[in-house]
């Protein structure tokens, strides 16, 4: 009978141990709660696993559907609950989670922290109550069959109570479960802790039953009988039965290893047979597509080829990496996962279809690298981890996923705190690849996104480390359908953390994706993250569209990315802004300078922008606002004039006259003036240099003044008059804005050449200047916008027509005093033809207006004289400067010495050179000693005002011995 009662309990050691080593997932779970309609338990672990940040998706569907909810009848479980809660589905506040109540978290945190330390509490004192009863009687021998039993203790009490309230619910006596439950109040019976914490559960009670059943036996006469020979025929049975089931899992374990064997040949077999076929094509498809300028290998054969891409950088063999012979094509396109049996034709007619769907060599293209080496993020920097570099750049097999498994797990055991999680990246970017089953796969990725709740960026380069070499290995249909949805499904989580990390694994994925997916998920995705409240995520979206534009070619994705573009300039981050400016309008300007688009639809709607923004600057509570606006697009503007540029320069009878063997530099100024990705050498691609493109372009415009096209006309004919426009609109007193569009019209000078400016601009600006002449020498009380006068200035320097300079400066010089205009656009003049190496000019041009007859004139000269002192080189200042200042300070006309006190003022405080100081301290001591000059108010404000001025940098002789005396 005791051998019987052995077997038995063998078997079910057996099974227990094979229920424990059973993995259930929380799906599986979530199923069967749901299957057996346990909506309250099923409600509990959803709750549960979203605050611990592991959401299932069948459980999140499952509550957001009100139609689950709307039962007609209700079926009867055949299992209850452990709880005697009556709380229904109405009661529960659903909303508890929403991050709308971000108000009261801060509340709840400290709620849920003392309830904490109260049930450490009472547990301490349940433990030593514990401790303290079981210490008082051991237990009974096992000799002994009846013991006395004494008075139940606490802790017995609430162990068999839980036990009889287990077996109520499990055997469905709900009504009697309940009853019991109520009548003992003080008892949870949803903790085995609420018993004793240093007391383990004891099986269920029928369990216990059946063990007391055992103990006790049955009566029977004890008699001495032979059992030496039973119990080795029952060990030898035992035995027997063992080495039969071993001998049964060596058979599986045979069979396994034969059926893996089998799989190992046949993926080795495929493997040999696409290589082939690879090789076979290299020379006829690839080449072809090469030399057509239309095909291209894939993306991954540039991205990672700069110096911040040190993944990609695989020892020596980088040059191989990046080189178009047939060899390394055919290498970095080997298939490395399993593959199913298919016929050779179909087989060439995917990569077939593949090679056409890649446009350009992008590899060689600058221009995309500089846009990826600004914008792409660089997944590695910084990051010692040899096993994912190794991961990336070669092929996982059997041998080395063995290997990584067992690195990883090295690190994974004693470091399963959260900040080491990253080591498990290894791990999971092989099991990944290696899984047949979408769903296990789908629950891996969606691990790897959750691996920290606030990735850092270290823990965010890692993660998407992981990403690329899932996408490297598994190609577009895995990052299509398996790793997109899970950006999806975190595009609005509420840490900025998860949002950034989703936002940059938007960005670098883009080039393992499909042009259909990239243009419309991918491209959807990082719209709705424009919207984002931080700026930090805003600037990866717009580095992210950049890449993205680089890489489509879509005619009709070109308008809402334009769109998208143009709206950035509204954010209200001025990094944001910065980024846009910088980055994604150089990369729409190439892209719209491919298509057309240039002058017809991005221009044309900044020019809108500007003249919308202009008008609302006429408005006093809207010109701070406008303000800001309008120097963006002007700035944007200026990074676009070299693609116009290039619009211009490509036209047929220029490049008819070029000769593809030359090679000229780009001039020096222009140069200068553009950045790298606004650097036509950079951005045009054609067969010709680019420097003699420009050097042919500005010597046709000089031959032919008179030829024009239809780029030329729309500059001259919409463009320029519309700037001017604008110019006229802006007050004199919004000096940023005004100094913007001065530079604006001075880089289009630069950008489009001496002959350009000289023929099709400076006569543009010569009518509006003979307009303003005529208003000015009528004389009429209406005071027209002299905005265009350093306009003018500009175009003359920049043609070198420098004696029509100095007659129109003089006439105005003597003109705008007379007729009462203010002199604020001359002084602007005069000191940026004093910045640009013209001090001379402006200098003889002043001292004609310092010996003019009308005092008026001669106050001007000295006004304007006072605003160069502090640009003037030390040479003008002795020889000219100063002693025109004395001269008008020596004036018969008070006017014109009240004109000079400011200019005295300057030479004290922007000159360090001590004779032409002394000077205007004996000018100024003149002034404070002469008593007819005092009964001037005029004279007597301004030079209080400049004294004030110069109180902090004046002489002590002068402080003590003039300004106090003067007081």
């Amino acid at each position: 009978m005791s051998s019987e009662t052995t077997v038995i309990q063998q078997s079910c050691d057996e099974e227990k141990s094979q229920l424990g080593s059973k993995n259930i997932t929380y799906n599986e779970i979530a199923g069967k709660l749901l299957q057996d309609k346990f909506l309250l338990t099923a409600l509990e672990l959803h709750t549960e696993l979203v605050e611990a940040g592991k959401e299932i998706r069948q459980l999140k569907d499952f509550f957001s559907n009100p139609g689950n909810f709307e039962f007609q009848t209700h079926d009867l479980p055949t299992h209850l609950t452990r709880s005697g809660s009556q709380v229904t589905l109405d009661s529960l506040d659903l909303t508890r989670y929403s991050e709308d109540g971000g108000g009261t978290d801060e509340r709840v945190a400290v709620l849920e922290f003392e309830l904490r330390k109260a049930k450490d509490t009472i547990n301490a004192l349940r433990n030593n109550l514990t401790v303290a009863t079981e210490s008082e009687n051991n237990s009974p021998t096992k000799g002994q069959l009846n013991p006395t039993v004494g008075g139940i203790k606490p802790h017995e009490q609430r162990a068999l109570n839980f036990l009889i309230n287990e077996y109520l619910l499990i055997h469905g006596y709900k009504l009697t479960s309940i009853t019991f439950a109520d009548e003992n109040q003080s008892q949870d019976f949803d903790d085995w802790d609420d018993v004793g914490l240093n007391i383990a559960k004891p099986p269920e009670l029928l369990h216990l039953y059946r063990e007391g059943l055992k103990q006790t036996g049955q009566n029977t006469n004890a008699a001495s009988t032979q059992t030496d020979h039973d119990k080795n025929k029952e060990k030898i049975k035992t035995l027997e039965i063992k080495i039969e089931e071993l001998k049964a899992k060596l058979h599986k374990l045979e069979h396994d290893n034969t059926e893996l064997n089998n799989n190992n040949l046949k993926l080795q077999e495929d493997i040999k047979l696409v290589s082939n076929q690879l090789a076979d094509i290299s020379q006829s498809t690839i080449k072809s597509c090469m030399n057509e300028s239309v095909g291209s290998e894939s993306p991954e054969r540039f991205e990672f080829i700069e110096k911040n891409m040190p993944i990609f950088r695989n020892k020596d063999s980088i040059e191989d990496n990046i080189s178009n012979s047939s060899i390394n094509t055919s290498e970095w396109m080997n298939v490395c996962s399993p593959t199913e049996n298919s016929d050779s034709g179909k087989t060439d007619r995917k990569i077939e279809d593949k090679m056409k769907s890649l446009e350009i060599n992008r590899s060689e293209d600058p221009f995309m690298k500089e846009v990826f080496e600004r914008c792409y993020t660089s997944t590695l920097q910084n990051i010692d981890s040899d096993m994912i570099e190794d991961i990336v750049n070669e092929t996982i097999t059997a041998d080395n996923f063995v290997n990584t498994v067992s690195s990883s797990l090295l690190k994974i055991i004693p470091n399963i705190i959260l900040n080491k999680r990253e080591d498990v990246i290894p791990l999971l970017i092989d099991v990944v690849h290696l899984n047949p089953k979408a769903s296990e796969r789908d629950k891996l990725l969606q691990q790897l996104f959750n691996l920290k709740k606030k990735p850092s960026e270290f823990e965010r380069s890692m993660i998407l480390t992981g990403l690329i070499a899932i996408a490297k290995l598994c190609g577009e249909s895995m990052v299509e359908n398996e790793i997109l949805p899970q950006c999806w499904l975190q595009l609005t989580h509420k840490h900025i953390e998860r949002r950034l990390l989703v936002a940059e694994t938007c960005q670098a994925l883009l080039p393992y994706v499909s042009s259909p997916i990239r243009n419309s998920l991918c491209l959807s995705m990082l719209q709705q993250m424009l919207e984002d409240k931080e700026e930090v995520v805003r600037e990866v979206v717009i580095r992210a569209l950049a890449v993205l534009m680089t890489f489509c070619n879509d005619d009709d994705k070109y308008f809402q990315c334009e769109q998208l573009a143009v709206n950035t300039l509204n954010d209200s981050s001025n990094s944001v802004v910065n980024t846009s400016m910088q980055i994604l309008f150089p990369v729409l300007g190439k892209w719209a300078l491919e298509k057309g688009h240039l002058s017809s639809s991005l221009m044309k709607k900044l020019l809108n922008k500007l003249n919308y923004y202009i008008k609302d600057t006429e408005s006093p509570t809207k010109v701070n606002q406008s303000s800001d606006k309008i120097l963006r697009i002007i700035n944007v503007i200026e990074n676009l004039l070299p693609f116009l540029l290039m619009s211009v320069a490509t036209h047929e009878n220029i490049m008819s006259n070029i000769e593809k063997d030359m090679a000229m530099e780009l001039r020096p100024d222009f140069k200068n003036l553009c950045t790298y990705l606004t650097n036509p050498e950079i951005f045009y691609k054609c067969d010709v240099n680019c420097g003699m493109l420009l050097y042919e372009y500005d010597k046709y415009i000089a031959e032919n003044p008179n030829m024009s096209w239809l780029e030329i006309d729309w500059i001259v004919d919409v463009m320029l008059p519309d700037l001017f426009n604008n110019l006229h609109h802006i007050e004199i007193t919004q000096q940023s804005l005004l100094q913007s569009f001065i530079n604006l019209f001075s880089h289009i000078c630069i950008v489009f050449g001496t002959n350009f400016t000289k023929f099709k601009i400076r006569p543009l600006v010569q009518n509006k200047m003979q307009s303003l002449e005529q208003v000015i020498s009528s004389f009429n009380q209406f005071c027209p916008s002299l905005n265009i006068i350093p306009v003018y200035f500009t175009v003359l320097t920049y043609c070198g027509d420098h004696e029509e300079l100095i007659t129109t400066l003089k006439k105005f010089l003597c003109a705008l005093p007379l007729c009462g205009s203010p002199l604020d656009c001359l002084e602007i003049t005069i000191r940026r033809l004093c910045e640009a190496g013209l001090q001379d000019i402006v200098i003889e041009c002043l001292w004609s207006g310092i010996v003019h007859q009308r005092p008026l004139v001669r106050s001007a000269a000295a006004s304007l004289f006072s605003s160069i002192i502090g640009i003037c080189s030390k040479d003008f200042l002795k020889s000219k400067v100063t002693a025109a200042l004395v001269t008008l300070a020596s004036d018969n006309d008070i006017l014109v010495r009240t004109a000079t006190i400011p200019a005295l003022g300057n030479l004290i405080t922007d000159s360090t050179v001590k004779e032409i100081q002394d000077k205007a301290y004996m000018q100024l001591q003149t002034y404070l000693s002469d008593s007819n000059l005092k009964e001037n108010h005029t004279f007597l404000r301004q030079l209080i005002v400049t004294l004030g001025n110069i109180v902090n940098s004046c002489s002590d002789n002068f402080r003590n011995d003039g300004m106090y005396l003067f007081v």
